[in-house]
């Protein structure tokens, strides 16, 4: 049984490692084809501000993987290890870049094969809570900074009726289907719900006041990219421009299949923000962020990989001890 346990650990610790190289794969794709204007980089202090967001970006990463830790003891009350777990996190969080939106989910499934008593479903718990908190905290931001602005283009929406025609018909399916497999659907659900940490609504407030200043932050450094790159700023613009991105970056986030939002949030950026600023500085710093996201992507895993080996977790990736 011991040896079955060791071969699916070292099947999934292969995969995880083939899968890193094919999101190496796609981030140098993404760089390579940014279309970055270099020119731009000749000053000192615009290179080292631009260095200082993306490792503001690194470590909002992980802080969201302790937050996801968090999540995970709130829905089960097992203690994965910390070194495991941000460096499953930073990994799966690179695997977002891989087509398909759904592998950096999947990619955390390996804590359910890493830790005893951890099972995929409560992993598959703990990414819903992150999921929506996260959602959550960027709309307040949002609704906070740039109401009006935000307001106003939701009402421009003319899809908008067909969208929650179409999440209601969803909504009815998802609940029938629960009906009619209810013997087998409820039983899980106790144990899951037995499992959780109370009271639930504490849980997601904690969850949601990390969600919130996260956000805060990410979308505080798309301001200073702004700001670095030339745009002039005065706090009521900087504040919808605030709002507005993450209003932007939601859209991208609920949108399946585009790898971490690609295309989309830049769509809705252009269309948010085009008016407020000058277009040419946007479309450059919307390239700089991204890359910078990128970066702080790599920087998250590379810390996150060099405390596993520090802490002799494991001496390479995909090889635990």
């Amino acid at each position: 049984m011991q040896s079955n346990k060791f071969d699916i650990k070292k099947i999934v610790s292969y995969l995880g490692t083939l899968l890193m190289l094919v999101s190496l794969g796609f981030i140098a794709r993404r760089l390579i084809t940014s279309g970055i204007d270099f020119s731009l980089l000749t000053s000192g202090w615009v290179v080292a501000g631009l260095l200082g967001v993306a490792m503001v970006e690194g470590l909002g990463i992980i802080g969201a993987g302790f937050n996801y830790r968090a999540a995970i003891f709130n829905v089960s009350g097992i203690k994965v290890s910390a070194t495991l777990g941000l460096l499953v996190y930073a990994a799966a969080n690179m695997y977002k870049y891989i087509p398909g939106g759904v592998m950096y989910v999947l990619g955390r499934n390996r804590l359910a094969v890493e830790t005893d008593g951890l099972g995929h479903s409560k992993v598959a718990l703990a990414t819903v809570l992150e999921g929506a908190t996260i959602a959550m905290g960027a709309i307040a931001v949002t609704m906070i900074f740039s109401f009006e602005h935000a307001a106003y283009y939701v009402r421009q929406l003319q899809i908008l009726p067909m969208i929650l025609l179409v999440l209601a018909i969803v909504l009815v399916a998802i609940a029938l289907a629960v009906y009619f497999n209810r013997s087998k659907i409820i039983p899980k659900f106790e144990q899951l719900w037995d499992a959780m940490e109370s009271p639930i609504a504490g849980v997601i407030a904690k969850r949601f006041a990390f969600a919130f200043a996260i956000m805060f932050l990410w979308g505080g450094s798309f301001v200073a990219v702004l700001a670095i790159m030339g745009q002039p700023m005065t706090i009521s613009v900087a504040a919808s421009i605030l709002g507005l991105y993450l209003l932007a970056w939601v859209t991208g986030f609920l949108t399946p299949g585009a790898p971490s939002g690609l295309g989309v949030r830049e769509a809705a950026m252009l269309l948010m923000i085009g008016g407020m600023v000058d277009e040419s500085v946007l479309l450059a710093a919307m390239v700089m962020h991204r890359v910078l996201t990128v970066l702080g992507d790599v920087m998250a895993y590379v810390f996150a990989l060099g405390v596993a080996r520090g802490m002799k977790r494991i001496p390479m990736y995909g090889r635990s001890e």
